[in-house]
C-alpha cells in the first residue's frame, strides 16, 4: 500500500512538472512570459536600442524569439549592428500611469546601454481611462523620459514611432476602449504628440500608425502585431535606419 502510494505521487509530480513545462513553453513561445534574450554585443557593433511597451517586447508574436520585431531587425541590419529589445509589455510613459516604464527592470539597462541608435516606440498603454491625464501632461512626460536616454549621450540617433492603430471588433467604432483598454480617440492625440516632439526637437519620425492603419488581419487582438505586423515593422525600422 505504501509502494502504490509512492507511485501515485511520483505520477502526480510528473504530471504537474510536464504541465509547468507546456504552459512555459507556449507563454515563451507566444511572448507572453515576459523574459527577455540577451543578444551579446562584440565590440565595434552599432547599438540599437528599442524601447517600448508589449509592441516592441513582441506580446502575442508566434515563435517568438525569431519573430519578435528587434529580433528580425537584427537579422536585417546583420553583424555590423547589436539591436536590443528592451520592450516591456503593459508598460506606460507617463510615471503617474499603472506600470511606468522607468519603474521596470529594463529601464536602467536600457540607459546604460549607451545606444548609437535609440528606436523609442510608447505611449498606447498611456491610452488607458485610468492612465490618461491630458495632452500636456503626456508630453511633459514623455520628453522628460527620453531626456534620460540623451542627457548623458548626446551622440545618440533617435527615432520616435508613432503607436499603431487600434481597431475595434466593430468596424463603426473609433473611440473609447477597445482590447486592454487601449482607447483609439486617445491613440490619436498621442500619435499627434509625438510628431510634434519630433519636428520641435529634429528627432527622426517612424510612422507605424500609417504602416498598420489598412491591415487589420496583424492585429488578431485588436492592439498586438502578430508575426507578419512585426515583420512589416522591423522592415519599416530598417528602411528609415
Amino acid at each position: 500500500m505504501k509502494k502504490k502510494g509512492i507511485k501515485i505521487l511520483v505520477i502526480i509530480f510528473t504530471i504537474i512538472i510536464i504541465l509547468g513545462v507546456c504552459i512555459f513553453s507556449y507563454l515563451f513561445l507566444n511572448g507572453l512570459s515576459g523574459l527577455h534574450l540577451k543578444n551579446d554585443f562584440t565590440d565595434g557593433q552599432i547599438k540599437v536600442a528599442c524601447v517600448g511597451d508589449s509592441i516592441t517586447y513582441g506580446h502575442g508574436v508566434s515563435n517568438w524569439s525569431k519573430n519578435n520585431y528587434p529580433v528580425v531587425l537584427q537579422n536585417l541590419l546583420g553583424d555590423k549592428y547589436n539591436v536590443q529589445n528592451f520592450g516591456v509589455s503593459g508598460a506606460t510613459t507617463q510615471k503617474t500611469g499603472d506600470q511606468p516604464y522607468v519603474d521596470t527592470k529594463s529601464y536602467n539597462p536600457s540607459v546604460e546601454y549607451n545606444a548609437d541608435i535609440l528606436i523609442f516606440m510608447l505611449g498606447s498603454n498611456d491610452s488607458k481611462p485610468y492612465n490618461w491625464k491630458d495632452r500636456e501632461s503626456f508630453k511633459n512626460e514623455y520628453v522628460d523620459l527620453l531626456n534620460t536616454y540623451i542627457s548623458d549621450n548626446d551622440s545618440v540617433k533617435v527615432y520616435l514611432c508613432t503607436v499603431s492603430k487600434v481597431f475595434y471588433n466593430d468596424e463603426s467604432q473609433t473611440s473609447g476602449p477597445s482590447t486592454f483598454d487601449i482607447q483609439g480617440d486617445i491613440v490619436d492625440i498621442i500619435n499627434d504628440v509625438i510628431k510634434e516632439i519630433a519636428t520641435e526637437y529634429g528627432y527622426n519620425l517612424i510612422d507605424i500608425y500609417s504602416l498598420t492603419k489598412e491591415h487589420p488581419e496583424w492585429f488578431k487582438d485588436n492592439i498586438h502585431p502578430d508575426a507578419n505586423g512585426a515583420k512589416a515593422i522591423a522592415e519599416e525600422m530598417y528602411k528609415n535606419i
